[in-house]
């Protein structure tokens, strides 16, 4: 049986010969499973190829040689052209210079980048500002609580003022880590800032927009838990009893019964059960729909709720919650706290404080308040005497009949 010599091509100056043939081992898998014994590699305009023949086809193998390697002369001779151009052959050479150190060929550089222009040609070209409308839409249908989608809206249009116009697939994880670093916020703001950006591309990868979420591979911004703040009880008798009849009951359900403020702002009078002492918190007026509950009002609240009480109508009667928010703010500077000084979720992580050591049952604490136990200690949860927790329920209108204990002394009137 006649044994071929290699047979290449002539000699060009391309890194790679355009044409070769081998003998391939007694033990490769294609000789020993197919019969193969020789393989004939070209790589022609870039493009590489394989064909194997079996020992019967010396004659097919040569045959398909000379044709390969007659493409290749033409090929050769087609690029004379550019071979001579000077200017070409020396961005040529400082390419194949800076590729040296990593061992790389001008073959290998084109490869890649040939390979990042098809995957960018692929690439969905649909703007952020697009993807944006389409998740808050879905949301709206998902019927996510009003407040979450102007949450959502409002943190989004930020990223959407600098990105909206950009393809979404283009933004990667370098972008939004540069973008959430630089947001001139706290920690935990930018956390936040990070969760619904997470959302929104996590919509555009189910959507089959983007193939992965670059969210995910951006860092998570360090947090320090700041301790939960609580009011004493002199503090509280002292908002109580500075508070206009207009913010009144707000203050009064976010203390004894833990409800949210803007769950308040949605009551009706009407949602109040004067003879169960209960309050309905709907899935409309919750945070989510899991939120939604039946809060107990405890003896104290009712009497300052009943003589503030009306058949129906808004229990924070205002416009809009903005609205709502400067009154509740001009009823504690009213009790003496300037602008500023409010510690946040004061009266909530009061009440959920005082309940849970008062009651003794963090799960009995979590449904009131329409919260998870892993919040309450992560976030609402003050440690507090017992003694101390039970003197919050014996707050009282200076009016009231039952007023006959001093909340410092035992005595007298709260």
């Amino acid at each position: 049986m006649m044994q071929p010599a290699t047979k290449t091509a002539k000699k060009t100056p391309k890194s790679r010969e355009p044409v070769k043939c081998r003998e391939l081992p007694k033990g490769h898998s294609q000789r020993k499973v197919k019969g193969y014994l020789w393989l004939v590699e070209t790589h022609l305009g870039g493009k590489r190829s394989r064909k194997f023949f079996r020992h019967d086809e010396a004659k097919e193998r040569d045959i398909h040689i000379a044709d390969m390697e007659d493409r290749a002369d033409a090929l050769a001779k087609k690029d004379r052209g550019i071979v001579s151009n000077e200017n070409l052959l020396a961005d040529a050479a400082a390419a194949f210079k800076a590729l040296q150190p990593f061992g790389k060929s001008l073959g290998d550089a084109v490869a890649f980048y040939i390979t990042h222009l098809e995957a960018e040609a692929k690439r969905d070209a649909t703007p952020l500002s697009v993807i944006v409308k389409r998740f808050l839409d879905e949301k709206e249908r998902e019927g996510v609580s009003e407040v979450h989608r102007a949450d959502l809206k409002n943190r989004i249009a930020r990223f959407e003022k600098e990105y909206g116009e950009t393809p979404i697939a283009a933004i990667d994880r370098n972008a939004l880590s540069a973008w959430l670093h630089a947001l001139p916020l706290a920690p935990q703001s930018k956390v936040n800032f990070r969760r619904v950006l997470g959302n929104l591309f996590a919509y555009a990868v189910r959507a089959g927009v983007i193939p992965a979420n670059p969210v995910a591979a951006t860092s998570n911004p360090k947090t320090r838990r700041k301790k939960a703040v609580i009011l004493t009880p002199e503090e509280v008798s002292q908002l109580l009893t500075a508070s206009p009849a207009e913010t009144l009951p707000a203050f009064i359900l976010m203390t004894f019964c833990g409800v949210r403020n803007r769950e308040v702002f949605r009551l009706d009078w009407k949602q109040i059960d004067w003879e169960d002492s209960t309050v309905e918190i709907t899935a409309e007026d919750a945070k989510r729909e899991g939120h939604a509950r039946h809060v107990t009002i405890p003896p104290n609240a009712l009497e300052w709720l009943r003589p503030l009480a009306k058949r129906r109508g808004k229990i924070a009667d205002f416009r809009d919650f903005d609205e709502y928010t400067r009154r509740l703010q001009d009823a504690r500077a009213l009790a003496g706290w300037d602008v500023g000084t409010w510690p946040k979720n004061s009266l909530r992580s009061t009440f959920i404080s005082c309940h849970y050591e008062s009651f003794g049952s963090v799960d009995s604490t979590a449904k009131e308040a329409g919260t998870s136990v892993g919040m309450i200690h992560a976030h609402y949860r003050k440690l507090i005497k017992k003694k101390d927790a039970d003197r919050l329920w014996k707050i009282l209108p200076s009016t009231s009949p039952a007023n006959v204990e001093n909340i410092q002394q035992g005595k007298a009137s709260a």
